[in-house]
């Protein structure tokens, strides 16, 4: 929990409602059993001022990058008769918060008042929780080098004062109330707004005060100013690497199995697989405790993938001493492979929240492993050779045939995807395509003729180049789900 600066002492809260479930004077909000605290938000009544991001930025000491409480608009309506209203959100402390269960280091914490509450000492800034959360509600604080987020102004409750964003309100549209547990997870309908992620996700319990006027049909700003994500080079290495070493040491353990085999197809899969753990570190915001990411192998897939390669790297190492220790490192391999793939299956990022991932990543072990480990040996295998054609072709189909699935899929988000694929990235997608084309004709080159081993590099390193775009736009083309955008801030 971010502490309380001491020049931003809290002040006793001029709120003054009837029900008293917006003032948090002494007594004023004591939880019974079953309950728990919750914002509520009137729509109808917010002005779209700003000023309760900017009293939770001064409460809370953030730089100005950083937004807990963010605004975002809603528009709709046809002219004459149209209308525009704002949205403030900041946590919606969740009964089935989606970053307490994704943290790999259980950094989160779901407190007795129902406040999801984030310790800063156990983050390592991997930035796995801002995926998880339909809400993109955790923010990477780059001076802090670790995620944070609203804790409803914890301090200042337990002083017995209500939350900065409600003590700067104007107009009285954001408060703190009293929710029963049980009722609300009975019927959250009233969590919903237009353009919001669905309360079911995460069971969040804000509550949504929407106003009579509001239009059926609505829009934010985000639909029309797509900002690609960012790249996530450090993943992109570690992705790639990991999986062109698991398709390489299989390879290498089938060229054994046939007496083609050499120790150097191993030590090419054992040295890809150490680059990855490498390359992984640089995406953490605090590297010097990534071994904290092992503490939630109960929930977390970003635990287990840390603890599937942190196995496989030394089995692939081994296996160059040991080859009969290759099948048992291929195999902890695949379930890596898995593993990663399903970390990315989250609500979060509907573009990626599919089986086509899984199958995506285990093309692309098949396409880009097969042909560098084929370089150790003195000749081509055709069974390889075909292995690898028929993976990078599966590849470019299976991401056309996604295409098509995002835009019939409707929504604000895969279709957002597939803008950006086929329009801001189009270049690039051509590009990957022609050089799918280009090992094909290799690979068909290299079964019939003499210098079949040199068609064999150009093979591989088309198919690199091939699969690395191929992640680029995995990573950069995802839209994710999230709260409706703000002209104010560039409609991010």
């Amino acid at each position: 929990m971010t502490p309380t600066p001491a020049a931003l002492q809290p002040r006793p809260s001029s709120r003054r409602d009837p029900e008293g479930i917006t003032e948090a004077g002494p007594g004023r909000l004591a939880l019974e059993p079953g309950q728990q605290y919750r914002f509520t938000f009137d729509m109808g009544a917010c002005i779209g001022c700003h000023s309760c991001e900017v009293a939770c930025a001064e409460q809370n000491g953030l730089p100005v990058e950083v937004s807990w409480r963010k605004v975002g608009e809603i528009e709709g309506g046809e002219h004459p008769h149209t209308k525009r209203f704002h949205l403030s959100l900041a946590c919606n402390h969740c009964l089935e918060p989606a970053c307490l269960s994704g943290c790999p280091t259980s950094a989160y914490t779901k407190l007795s008042n129902g406040i999801v509450a984030h310790d800063a000492d156990s983050c390592i800034g991997c930035q796995y929780c801002t995926w998880n959360c339909p809400y993109s509600v955790p923010v990477f604080q780059p001076d802090r080098k670790i995620v944070t987020k609203c804790d409803m102004c914890s301090p200042r409750l337990e002083g017995g004062f209500t939350s900065a964003c409600v003590d700067a309100c104007p107009t009285h549209a954001i408060g703190i109330e009293k929710v029963d547990v049980a009722t609300w997870r009975l019927d959250h309908s009233n969590g919903n707004a237009p353009n919001l992620p669905s309360s079911d996700l995460t069971l969040s319990t804000t509550r949504i005060v929407l106003p009579a006027n509001l239009p059926a049909d609505t829009f934010t700003p985000n639909q029309h100013h797509l900002v690609p994500e960012d790249a996530h080079w450090p993943l992109i290495f570690l992705t790639l690497l990991t999986q062109l070493s698991v398709g390489a040491m299989a390879t290498a353990v089938g060229f054994r199995r046939t007496g083609h085999g050499s120790t150097a197809g191993t030590l090419i899969a054992a040295a890809a697989g150490g680059l990855a753990l490498a390359a992984s570190l640089f995406h953490l915001g605090r590297p010097a405790v990534a071994w904290k990411a092992l503490r939630n192998l109960r929930t977390s897939w970003l635990s287990r993938e840390v603890l599937a390669f942190g196995l496989y790297a030394p089995l692939a190492m081994a296996t160059a001493l040991v080859p009969s220790l290759g099948t048992v490192a291929v195999a902890v391999g695949v379930i890596g492979v898995l593993t990663s793939g399903r970390l990315y299956l989250v609500p979060g990022r509907p573009a990626w929240n599919s089986r086509v991932t899984l199958l995506d990543f285990l093309l692309t072990a098949a396409a880009i492993g097969p042909p560098l480990a084929l370089l150790a040996i003195d000749q081509p295998s055709a069974v390889t050779v075909w292995t690898t054609m028929v993976a990078v072709s599966g590849l470019v189909l299976l991401t056309f045939a996604n295409l098509g699935r995002l835009w019939l899929a409707g929504t604000n988000q895969t279709r957002g995807t597939v803008r950006l694929t086929l329009h801001r990235f189009r270049m690039l997608t051509a590009l990957r395509a022609t050089l799918a084309v280009g090992v094909l004709i290799g690979g068909a080159f290299s079964l019939g003729h003499s210098g079949g081993q040199m068609m064999v590099g150009a093979m591989a390193a088309a198919t690199l180049m091939s699969s690395g775009i191929g992640r680029y736009l995995f990573y950069v083309t995802v839209v994710p789900a999230s709260m409706p955008g703000s002209s104010f801030r560039g409609a991010r």
